[in-house]
């Protein structure tokens, strides 16, 4: 998919969107790149950023599971850090999420009532990534889903080419995927 595609959920489009005015992760800025998703759905309490956030990065579909298995292959011999046991990481996520701290290469750097920043940490880059939400007098409620990366060094820089076309359709998936599963339930 490219920039002018999107990923549709059940009541809205995931699209191409700007920096929140005010969202918190305006607070790691300037970055070497930024890109921020958006949809809107019917304001629902089951759409906490928290529980977004959970839900994006603990169900992914098979082929993102796959995409990280061969990242972690690829970039092992490099000394990078690979993903965890994806039981233990599941425990794990969600309870830092949920009261703060670090896990791993992830940490829980700010957290609202409408948003929450979590921190991935590496050797060649950090990206934050932020779920920030917005409730609008039609009684919608407005979803980004931020990213913002800093490169350390040539690393980041080659390594993130690389993954930038994979994490723009990854976060599309996964935010819709998240979306469906957590209005359903």
């Amino acid at each position: 998919m490219n920039d002018n595609e999107t990923a549709g959920n059940p009541e809205g489009q995931i699209t191409k969107s700007t920096l929140p005015v005010h969202s918190l992760a305006r607070n790691y800025l300037p970055a070497d790149y930024v890109d921020v998703f958006a949809t809107e759905v019917h304001d629902d309490e089951r759409l906490t950023p928290a529980d977004l956030l959970i839900a994006v990065w603990t169900d992914f579909p098979k082929w993102v599971q796959r995409l990280f298995q061969l990242r972690d292959c690829i970039v092992k011999p490099f000394g990078l850090k690979t993903s965890a046991d994806e039981k233990d990481f599941r425990h794990q996520f969600e309870e830092i999420v949920r009261n703060g701290g670090r896990f791993q290469l992830m940490n829980v750097l700010a957290k609202s009532a409408n948003e929450i920043i979590v921190q991935l940490a590496d050797t060649h880059l950090t990206a934050e990534m932020s779920v920030h939400t917005e409730t609008s007098n039609a009684n919608q409620l407005k979803i980004n889903f931020i990213t913002i990366v800093h490169f350390h060094n040539v690393w980041g820089k080659v390594y993130f080419f690389f993954v930038r076309p994979f994490h723009k359709m990854i976060v599309k998936t996964a935010l819709k995927r998240s979306i469906t599963k957590l209005i359903k339930q």
